[in-house]
């Protein structure tokens, strides 16, 4: 378990419109550019093509199984699309284009500009007032409304992109590139995670986070940040293991979070249908903000004292896998072998961890993999947005 606990109301105001002649040429200018670069014409057709349909559950897939990389549906399409969402959103920002940034995102969506999640309504509220990190303005000022990192003349430059998770309806990527002042001096560079989500048949950016770093600070290491960016994720799976449920009352951020709602979390609680999280048609929003107070861990897994037989030590947790046919549970680390701080800097860390889950003679059950953002908020660090939960795979389907 690693999503921020869904105890406060989900964003719900939406935005629809569609796309006039203009926007379908320029997107037909992407997917051809796409082609010639070598993207190959499966990302041309997934940009052209989104489907509508709920994606129907695989052969092979066990009734209590979670999706797992075994299944093409995971990434065949998925990441095509995102690929070409991102690409358009950042080709729309070189070009200072705020119309057509818009245009490759849901609404609502949220950025975490440096902490704080702020959440955008509307394309008419973006328009009006963009987050900092995607303002256009020449002349920004912190702390105002019209905060950002641009000077006049300033250019962005391409330097890496990279999927880090997928699964039918949600890709993630991280997305670097640098800016340069007039001249040619480099002056920025900007490492972000976007969460990119199938709406309703569109694909677009649902939610946001990114490190501006100013160049001369740009080889400076913080160790500090990512060793305790670990050690949150590891204690969070830790209070399964001794079955002490109090330790994650410290592990998550308090205040306003946002989060993708989307991923095999609930699949492996068994609280729905194991294709349920990837509905596609008449979804229009992913997006969940909370405002995590004391005591929501405990509130969100019903451990509450006054009421009888309420768990108190996870064995809802450890009846699971006996279920799966996998074994009984013995113990659960959390955090994997491939662990990454993707980006860090003094208040903010972009982690890509999970956990893997073994028998009590050491087999594996299942793993899964968790992209989030780490927070450093009135003196307290703790895990708050949630970008992606995927299982890349589930011994469950092997035995069926």
């Amino acid at each position: 378990m690693s999503e921020i606990p869904k105890d406060a109301q989900t964003v719900a105001k939406l935005s629809e419109g569609n796309a006039d002649r203009r926007d379908f040429i320029k997107s037909a200018a992407t997917v051809g550019l796409l082609s010639a670069v070598g993207a190959g014409p499966a990302l041309a057709q997934a940009a052209q093509q989104p489907s509508t349909e709920d994606p129907q559950a695989p052969k092979g897939l066990a009734p209590l199984g979670m999706l797992d990389y075994r299944f093409p549906m995971t990434y065949e399409n998925s990441i095509p699309s995102g690929v070409a969402v991102l690409m358009q959103y950042f080709a729309a920002l070189t070009r200072r284009d705020l119309k057509g940034m818009a245009d490759a995102l849901h609404f609502p969506f949220a950025s975490y500009e440096g902490t704080t999640p702020v959440v955008v309504q509307t394309v008419e509220d973006f328009i009006a007032h963009p987050p900092a990190s995607m303002d256009l303005t020449l002349k920004p000022e912190r702390f105002t409304d019209h905060d950002g990192y641009l000077q006049p003349d300033s250019y962005d430059v391409f330097d890496n992109l990279e999927v880090l998770a997928s699964d039918p309806v949600n890709v993630s990527l991280a997305l670097t590139y640098f800016r340069y002042a007039k001249g040619g001096f480099k002056i920025l560079r900007c490492q972000g995670i976007y969460a990119v989500t199938n709406n309703d048949g569109r694909w677009a950016i649902q939610l946001i986070s990114t490190v501006f770093t100013p160049a001369e600070m740009m080889n400076v290491p913080f160790n500090d940040t990512a060793e305790t960016a670990r050690r949150l994720r590891i204690t969070h799976d830790l209070a399964f293991n001794v079955g002490d449920h109090q330790l994650e009352s410290g592990v998550f951020q308090l205040g306003k979070t946002a989060s993708v709602n989307a991923g095999c979390v609930q699949v492996f609680y068994q609280k729905q249908p194991n294709m349920a999280p990837y509905r596609t048609k008449g979804i229009k929003n992913r997006l969940t903000v909370a405002e995590m107070a004391p005591g929501a861990v405990e509130k969100h897994f019903n451990f509450d004292p006054s009421k009888p037989g309420t768990p108190d030590d996870y064995a809802f947790y450890r009846a699971l896998f006996p279920k799966l046919g996998v074994g009984n549970w013995g113990f659960v680390y959390g955090v994997l072998p491939e662990t990454r701080i993707l980006h860090s800097t003094v208040d903010k860390a972009h982690m890509l961890s999970g956990a893997i889950r073994f028998t009590t003679s050491g087999e594996e059950c299942n793993f899964n993999r968790h992209l989030g953002v780490v927070t450093f908020v009135k003196g307290h660090w703790g895990m708050a947005g949630s970008f992606t939960y995927v299982c890349p795979h589930d011994r469950a389907n092997d035995m069926i």
